[in-house]
């Protein structure tokens, strides 16, 4: 386990040194050592899946033809409990200095697993105080989805979170350590506070 604690140490090092210029694989590589590490300690990882609302603009230029990649940002998830645990303001500024954190895939419906149904990137996340949350940019470089999300068809988007948890009296369970796997587009989210827009 000290071993493997030194092997995400250096990984963490070297992904500061470079500014996390990697490739998509690569980033996906970084997970798996993540897995591997809560495997080493025994421990299986929580994860939980939250939804959250879309809104978009109806057309990307002046002449209503689609622009790719469509630039996106929003807000990702603020302080609350969007399904069973409740996420501290105190844990999402944290999450912003997770390495990992700092680029995953945008997905089609949480199928993680198939490279195929990557669609994009969130490139970007940032803690802001005012909505005790957390902003974020990133883009679609799908045509049928980025047309999809311009025409209100698709209009939520839902993530997926590795976490540990911990009991506190005045809350109950929360959510600590978060890492952000991916986050998708899907039909129907629960989180109200959250919303895509294009950035401009």
């Amino acid at each position: 386990m000290k071993r493997t604690e030194e092997v995400l140490n250096r990984v963490d090092d070297y992904l500061r040194l470079m500014r996390y210029n990697y490739t998509e694989m690569e980033k996906l590589s970084r997970l798996q050592i993540l897995n591997d590490y809560y495997n080493t300690k025994k421990t299986k990882a929580n994860t939980e899946t939250f939804s959250v609302k879309i809104e978009c603009a109806e057309e990307l230029a002046e002449d209503g033809k689609l622009i790719l990649p469509l630039k996106v940002r929003g807000v990702f998830l603020t302080e609350g409990r969007p399904k069973a645990k409740y996420y501290l303001k105190e844990e999402l500024e944290k999450s912003v200095k997770n390495p990992v954190n700092q680029k995953f895939p945008l997905m089609l419906d949480h199928q993680d697993n198939q490279a195929g149904k990557v669609i994009g990137m969130v490139d970007k996340i940032s803690y802001d105080e005012n909505i005790n949350g957390l902003r974020w940019w990133g883009h679609i470089n799908d045509e049928t989805f980025a047309r999809n999300v311009m025409d209100g068809a698709i209009t939520d988007v839902s993530a997926t979170i590795y976490s540990t948890s911990e009991h506190l009296q005045n809350v109950g369970l929360v959510a600590r350590d978060l890492t952000f796997k991916e986050l998708s587009l899907v039909m129907k989210g629960a989180c109200s506070d959250a919303y895509i827009e294009l950035d401009n």
